[in-house]
């Protein structure tokens, strides 16, 4: 404290030819200066107190992951990531580095978690009768353009289901949950929302049977893809044919798309999304 008093002594001193309302201006200001130096919490900025909040709700969640519920862990993901992008706003690194750390290893366990799945998925058995169909007519189950290699008996499978994008809700739901997507509830029983660590997925029907493709389907990409890779993966439209709030053309018809692109965020609409 008394070294903060002689600052202020000095400073007093060589303002002494200001006028009146410079000198208390000058004093008011170093005496707010002191009280951050003694007081920092009461002077953090709101960006600083966001970035303290969520890294305090980061923890929370990640003490409670439940390490074999990937579900669970791609959620832990999403917090961090959250986490980590408001303190590096905030100019905040050291939070953002032990956040940077903890999605490091929650990353790498998600990772181990779906290798295993899809090790699980290969050593199902199938009848010699059902390899045959799908090697001569295709995988249903995984969409047309995709193929994949069938492990017991070398034969390369051809996929000729749907895009995501004109998958029934059915469909849908199969589809996203076995490869780890969380579904959360959706603002109206006609919408099905998926999460996958910071990607958001909404597919909004025209019913809550979802009998035929979605009319609507919102994109918010991670912030380490690129909305052309995103979308690309649910239309099975090459990246480099995809153009900013141009119509997305397809063998099927084409099909409306929305950019909203920022530095904050971005949103690609595909469908009849309304304004």
């Amino acid at each position: 404290m008394s070294r903060v008093l002689r600052v202020f002594g000095r400073a007093t001193s060589a303002g002494a030819l200001l006028p009146p309302s410079a000198r208390a201006h000058e004093r008011a200001s170093r005496l707010a200066l002191g009280l951050c130096l003694i007081w920092g919490a009461a002077c953090r900025s709101p960006a600083e107190d966001a970035c303290l909040s969520q890294f305090q709700s980061a923890q929370n969640v990640v003490m409670q992951v439940e390490a074999e519920d990937l579900a669970s862990v791609t959620g832990s993901i999403a917090a961090v990531e959250e986490s980590q992008g408001t303190c590096r706003g905030a100019g905040r690194d050291r939070e953002a580095e032990e956040l940077g750390k903890a999605l490091e290893q929650l990353t790498a366990h998600r990772d181990r978690m779906l290798r295993r799945a899809e090790m699980l998925e290969q050593r199902k058995e199938i009848s010699p009768e059902e390899l045959a169909r799908i090697i001569d007519a295709g995988d249903p189950k995984c969409p047309r353009g995709q193929a994949y290699l069938h492990k017991k008996s070398g034969k390369r499978i051809v996929c000729v289901g749907p895009q995501p994008v004109d998958m029934t809700r059915p469909q849908a739901e199969q589809y996203f949950k076995t490869r780890g997507y969380k579904q959360s509830p959706g603002g109206t029983p006609a919408e099905l929302r998926f999460e996958y660590g910071a990607e958001l997925l909404v597919l909004t029907y025209a019913d809550t049977a979802g009998a035929s493709a979605p009319r609507c389907v919102t994109l918010y990409p991670p912030p380490d893809r690129s909305w052309q890779e995103a979308t690309a993966r649910l239309t099975g439209v090459a990246p480099a044919r995809l153009k900013p709030n141009q119509p997305i053309r397809r063998a099927g018809g084409p099909l409306a798309f929305a950019l909203e692109e920022s530095a904050q965020k971005v949103i690609a609409r595909i469908g009849s999304c309304g304004s």
